[in-house]
């Protein structure tokens, strides 16, 4: 009698242990690996982040919105587990805020603060993913705007090496104008 019972437990503990060891090896490679496309999508969604967040400080910023793209030196293949034509990037948008005083900043990052506790979020907005933050540079002491994605493994193909750092605008596409000059 036991060994009726005892059989079908140990073979659902067994394919449950090659499930969590399958998922563990995915998240040691870096997780699942994404089309192009999916790539491109995300680096939109994370510049229209950081632009919301932007149009909606108030008092606005003096300068008109110009993003600034950064590498990650986190999102990278340490293990050496990426195949051939496997790529990983975290797009990563910076905005620096130039405010007429020290209070515009404070009044801005105030009524940041209210918008978003009115849809339910904190100071650090995570969504989709995205993290946007407001905050003072640590390097620079000057008021930043962030928008980061998360790391994300893509497939591309040599005709389409897509390069977020070269996409000025954060359109998911690289203009004639934004063509590296090599």
């Amino acid at each position: 009698m036991k060994s009726k019972i005892v059989m079908p437990v140990l073979a659902v503990a067994l394919v449950a242990l090659l499930g969590l060891t399958a998922k563990g090896c995915q998240t040691l490679q870096g997780g699942p690996v994404h089309g192009i496309e999916e790539f491109r999508d995300h680096v939109r969604a994370t510049t229209r982040a950081g632009e919301g967040a932007y149009r909606a400080l108030s008092p606005a910023p003096a300068d008109e919105p110009y993003a600034s793209r950064q590498g990650s030196t986190s999102c990278v293949d340490d293990l050496g587990l990426d195949d051939t034509g496997v790529s990983r990037d975290e797009p990563i948008f910076t905005w620096d805020l130039d405010f007429a005083s020290n209070d515009d900043y404070r009044a801005a990052l105030s009524s940041l603060r209210a918008t978003w506790r009115q849809d339910g979020r904190t100071v650090e907005k995570v969504d989709d993913g995205i993290r946007v933050t407001l905050h003072l540079n640590s390097y620079t002491g000057e008021p930043e705007l962030r928008a980061e994605g998360t790391c994300m493994r893509y497939r591309h193909n040599y005709d389409d090496a897509y390069n977020y750092m070269y996409d000025d605008n954060g359109d998911g596409t690289i203009d004639d104008h934004e063509q590296p000059n090599y």
